[in-house]
C-alpha cells in the first residue's frame, strides 16, 4: 500500500545551511515509519538562544512514497486538517505564501500537471521607485517523473497552456510596465548568458 509524503513546499533557509548543530534520529517518536523515511531533531542552542528544529529524509526513488500537494484556494486549513484530508501523510509542510483575505496561493502550485496557483510576476516599486515595477521569476521545488528533486524558476500565466521554466535564476526585470508578458521575459532570458526556457519541465 502506498503512503503519501505530503509536501506543500519546502523553504530552504540560510539558517540551516550555515548553522552547526547536532542532529539526532528520532524515528522512534513517530513510529511506524517505513525504512526509507527518517526524522531528525536538534535542540542545540543557536547564537546562544534556545532552538529546536526537525528535518525529514526520504528516498525519492522509492515509488511506495508519494509526494503530492494541495492548495488553500477559497479555504483555510490547519496542518492537522491537511494531514487528515490527505490520508494521514508522514509529513506536512507549508507550501507557498497565501492571501489571508482570499485564502489563495500566491506562488506557483502544480499537481498532476494542473496549475493550481500562479506566480506573481509584477510588484510595484516603493519610495522613489513608485512609478516603476519589478518583474521576478518565482522559484519552485519539484520532483521530476524520474523521481529526482529539481529547482527551477518559472513563468506562469493563466493565458498560457503550459508552465515555462529556467534552470538558472534570472535577475528581476525593472521597468515602468504594470504587466510582464511571456514574449518579453523569454527575450530577456535568452539575452542573459543564453538562458532558455523549457516547456513543462516541472
Amino acid at each position: 500500500m502506498q503512503k503519501k509524503v505530503f509536501i506543500l513546499i519546502i523553504f530552504l533557509q540560510h539558517l540551516f545551511v550555515t548553522a552547526q548543530v547536532k542532529w539526532v534520529n528520532v524515528d522512534s517518536s513517530f513510529t511506524p515509519l517505513p525504512t526509507n523515511f527518517h526524522i531528525y531533531k536538534t535542540t542545540d542552542s543557536l547564537d546562544g538562544k534556545p532552538f529546536m528544529a526537525y528535518y525529514a529524509e526520504a528516498d525519492l526513488k522509492d515509488r511506495h512514497l508519494l509526494f503530492t500537494t494541495d492548495s488553500t484556494f477559497k479555504r483555510r486549513l490547519t496542518p492537522l486538517q491537511f494531514y487528515q484530508k490527505n490520508n494521514q501523510a508522514f509529513l506536512v509542510v507549508n507550501g507557498t505564501f497565501f492571501s489571508y483575505s482570499t485564502n489563495q496561493n500566491l506562488n506557483v502550485l502544480i499537481k498532476d500537471g494542473e496549475i493550481l496557483g500562479y506566480n506573481i510576476h509584477t510588484y510595484p516599486g516603493r519610495g522613489k521607485d513608485t512609478f516603476t515595477f519589478k518583474h521576478p521569476l518565482g522559484s519552485a521545488l519539484g520532483i521530476t517523473k524520474k523521481r529526482k528533486a529539481d529547482v527551477a524558476w518559472l513563468f506562469t500565466d493563466s493565458s498560457l497552456k503550459a508552465t515555462y521554466a529556467l534552470q538558472h535564476a534570472m535577475p528581476a526585470v525593472k521597468d515602468s510596465a504594470g504587466k510582464f508578458y511571456f514574449v518579453e521575459v523569454k527575450k530577456y532570458a535568452e539575452n542573459i548568458n543564453g538562458f532558455g526556457f523549457k516547456k513543462d519541465t516541472i
